[in-house]
């Protein structure tokens, strides 16, 4: 199947997603560490930040699309394949 056939797949690793899901719902600044990836956290970050405001459905994401992955220092972290 051709890539435009089955459409785009975007990875999100799912630590920094969590992480800046986490300070969004309690309405921290954004702290985006250097251990972090940075469009994940964000990502993370602003569907919090929406839900707060009322644009978005409960809290939550489906662990049922996630994957372990390789890190590059030897440990593993769970991704969200979008």
């Amino acid at each position: 199947m051709l890539l435009r056939e089955r459409g785009k797949q975007m990875i999100v690793d799912l630590e920094s997603w969590e992480a800046g899901y986490d300070d969004g719902l309690r309405g921290r600044p954004s702290q985006c560490t250097s251990g972090l990836d940075g469009f994940s956290y964000s990502s993370g970050y602003f569907q919090a930040r929406a839900y707060r405001k009322g644009t978005q459905e409960a809290p939550g994401y489906a662990r049922s699309s996630t994957q372990r992955a390789a890190q590059r220092h030897g440990g593993s972290s769970r991704l969200i394949i979008i």
